[in-house]
């Protein structure tokens, strides 16, 4: 398995292999030096286990061999005479024989409830001396959810693999039918078929005592199966037979539960997860996982809603999202109870852990490197949820689902919610930390990072950040609701504090200047020009850094211009004026003014307010001149159409008919006329 995401801290070992019980005497007088215990005795050790597919009980036996390499002195002899094998809790039908004769074999609790020792004695092993002993025992299958951690029956068997020994003097060997899918909490076992089983084999120590891991392994056919359906997902439930207890409250937690998450981080669900199942290996190992490679969630057998809503939560904060193991698990780990405080009512509390317990470390430095690690996993565990919870549990929900979300998304702090620019596929603590101060407004994060998070190298960075910010803050007061220009806002994100400060130096007067382009703009009545915004905000060089000033400026100043043009165009609508204006393209003109002042041609608005003004101061006149130029055309024209009428009438007014051939009299008058 891969990718796994712990729950809860893992064991280390078996809390050390309960010691590798040896006792060990000398000959003549006295005990010999303490060092012998754990130097002198060599253990080689090879582990067999097979599974029966019918439900019987898990066989086990161990071929073991003992070897004294203390070395005696002068009046002292060094010998082992008793050894004791670790055996899961509740084995029976445990023996031993060595040299062909068969020990008594006593078993003894530890102090820890799920190991016992089988415990053997034999005559002296002295100095050089070796001794092979032959050990078998059963693993029966004990009920779900008891403090025996072994489940064997029908289809499914888990339980735990021990091989007690010297680093590269063990082995462990389990043999499943191939109708079992087998499942290790120690990804070096190898598969190797061998016909009808597969055997699952590994040489690799996990620690100082040999090899301990956990083993599960089902018959995917013979699996107890519920399908649960919450809106489009689909998910199989698979638990052990019989265990509907389990079935039925995992059902009912992922039904009401998926909604409340999506709520709370704002995001709907992400998919990714096709089954949960139970199983005891979370139980023994001390953390549950969300495996991503085969896109399920193992779970114990224990009705516990937190460890469920945890690792549902890790379908959106994943490993491969977020780059620091302590955000992964603070940010489910914090969302779980909160889905647990809407659902159950009864989240487990988490106690604060001493941050200078000898285990602690801060949390950047704390990986999957770790697994293993008891006390570093413990300690990291609650510290995680500490500093999370101080981060985010005094946001409301609204706030809350925005930081969150955009912590998924890759936000940039320095951008707008939502904005795609300088977002990133990964975020790391430098990022989550300006999200939650920029979005969240959380005013105390610094300090929680200084106390849980930071190495003192990055507690440096963060003097840096603060130093920055106070510049970064000046610059986006002075320029008002615009942001920053681009450069600037991209070191930030970066954490880049040296870029950021030259940036701020190159900027000079142009914050002043944005804020009096927008000044000017709410004075005139003109919307901010997008070309002045969009050069200050896209600004990333020191180039560009250089012309802001002197452009804003130059922006700022024309303005006016360009707002006296548009009142003068708009004024004076008596018919002189309105013929005047139309004539001179006034309201056209104006109009080019504020089109180049938006798109960025300062000298050419200017121009142009200056063409519209002139003409629009001389309207009146040129109107005046225009209708009298119209009058005169008109009465002109008025005066032919009248005289063309009445020549008309009087050519009308001769009588019809012949006319008598006048006189020489009336002639002469005729011609006259």
């Amino acid at each position: 398995m891969s990718d796994r995401v712990p729950r809860r801290p893992r064991r280390r070992g078996l809390l050390v292999l309960a010691a590798l019980v040896a006792t060990m005497a000398t000959g003549t007088v006295g005990a010999g030096p303490a060092e012998a215990l754990d130097a002198g005795l060599a253990v080689e050790s090879h582990a067999h286990y097979v599974i029966d597919a019918a439900g019987g009980p898990v066989r086990v036996s161990v071929t073991m061999t003992l070897r004294n390499r203390t070395v005696d002195t002068a009046g002292w002899s060094y010998y082992y005479d008793a050894f004791g094998l670790p055996v899961p809790a509740g084995a029976t039908a445990a023996t031993a024989t060595s040299d062909g004769r068969a020990l008594t074999v006593r078993v003894e609790d530890t102090e820890d409830p799920t190991t016992q020792l089988a415990r053997v004695t034999f005559a002296p092993l002295y100095q050089g001396r070796s001794r092979t002993i032959e050990w078998s025992y059963l693993i029966p299958g004990a009920p779900v959810r008891s403090a025996n951690l072994n489940r064997v029956g029908p289809g499914y068997a888990s339980f735990f693999v021990q091989a007690v020994g010297d680093p590269g003097q063990v082995s462990a060997e389990v043999v499943a039918p191939t109708s079992m899918k087998v499942d290790t909490s120690d990804g070096d076992f190898l598969q190797r078929p061998d016909g009808d089983v597969v055997r699952y084999v590994t040489e690799t120590s996990t620690n100082d005592d040999g090899i301990w891991a956990v083993v599960s392994a089902r018959d995917p056919h013979l699996a107890d199966q519920d399908v649960v359906t919450v809106g489009g997902t689909t998910i199989t439930l698979d638990s052990f037979p019989g265990d509907t207890a389990w079935a039925q409250f995992v059902s009912a937690h992922v039904t009401e539960g998926m909604p409340v998450l999506e709520r709370i981080v704002g995001m709907p669900w992400p998919g990714g997860l096709e089954s949960i199942r139970e199983d005891v290996a979370p139980r023994a190992l001390r953390y549950a996982w969300f495996d991503s490679v085969h896109d399920d969630i193992v779970v114990s057998e224990d009705l516990d809603a937190d460890t469920l809503y945890h690792e549902m939560g890790h379908a959106w904060f994943d490993y491969g999202r977020f780059t620091d193991r302590w955000l992964a698990e603070g940010l489910t780990e914090v969302v779980a109870q909160r889905v647990v405080t809407e659902t159950d009512g009864n989240p487990t509390p988490r106690p604060t852990p001493d941050r200078a317990a000898p285990a602690a470390v801060p949390l950047t430095a704390w990986s999957v490197d770790d697994w293993g690690a008891f006390d570093v996993e413990e300690y990291a565990y609650g510290a995680s949820f500490t500093a999370m919870s101080e981060l985010l549990n005094g946001l409301d929900e609204k706030t809350f689902a925005a930081v969150v979300s955009a912590a998924y998304a890759g936000e940039s702090g320095y951008e707008p919610a939502g904005s795609k620019a300088e977002t990133s596929s990964t975020i790391d603590w430098r990022r989550f930390l300006d999200l939650v101060e920029d979005r969240g407004g959380v005013t105390s994060a610094e300090q929680t990072y200084r106390t849980w998070v930071v190495t003192p190298d990055e507690a440096a960075e963060l003097d840096d950040r603060a130093a920055a910010r106070t510049e970064y803050a000046r610059v986006d007061d002075a320029d008002g609701a615009w942001l920053p220009p681009l450069g600037l806002r991209r070191a930030m994100t970066a954490w880049d504090f040296r870029d950021a400060g030259q940036a701020v130096a190159a900027l000079g007067e142009a914050p002043e200047a944005a804020a009096a382009v927008a000044a000017a703009a709410t004075a005139a009545r003109l919307p901010v020009p997008h070309a002045a915004r969009e050069a200050y905000e896209s600004a990333a060089s020191t180039t560009r850094y250089g012309e802001l000033a002197p452009l804003l400026h130059r922006t700022a100043t024309v303005m006016p211009a360009v707002a006296e043009a548009r009142d003068a165009a708009a004024s004076g609508r008596d018919p002189f004026s309105w013929v005047g204006q139309t004539v001179l393209g006034v309201d056209d003109v104006a109009a080019d003014a504020q089109a180049e002042l938006a798109r960025g041609d300062v000298e050419a608005a200017a121009a142009s307010a200056a063409r519209a003004t002139a003409r629009a101061s001389a309207a009146t006149w040129a109107g005046g001149v225009c209708v009298a130029l119209l009058l005169g055309v008109f009465l002109g024209a008025t005066a032919l159409v009248v005289a063309h009428q009445r020549w008309s009438i009087r050519v009308r007014t001769v009588p019809p008919g012949p006319v008598p051939y006048p006189p020489e009299a009336a002639r002469r008058q005729v011609r006259g006329w």
